[in-house]
């Protein structure tokens, strides 16, 4: 998997700092911390959704949608 990336308007916003208390290692810039889902980059969130296996466009844009990304894939 690539590394997973922080969306820095995400970021900044301090409702989506523990919105699904699901956690992960991501970058910010250059540096490294654990970070909420709700706060990585469309693509990141993508990548991790996909990161075990996973391939069900259905479900990955329910939790795009969910979140607030809107689809995480072309229709």
């Amino acid at each position: 998997m690539d590394d997973l990336i922080v969306d820095v308007d995400r970021a900044a916003d301090p409702e989506l700092s523990e919105s699904t208390g699901i956690f992960v290692r991501a970058k910010l810039g250059d540096k490294w911390g654990s970070w909420d889902i709700a706060q990585l980059t469309k693509g990141s969130l993508l990548s991790w959704l996909k990161s075990r296996g996973g391939d069900n466009p259905y479900a990955e844009d329910v939790v795009g949608i969910l979140l607030g990304y809107g689809h995480l894939h072309q229709h």
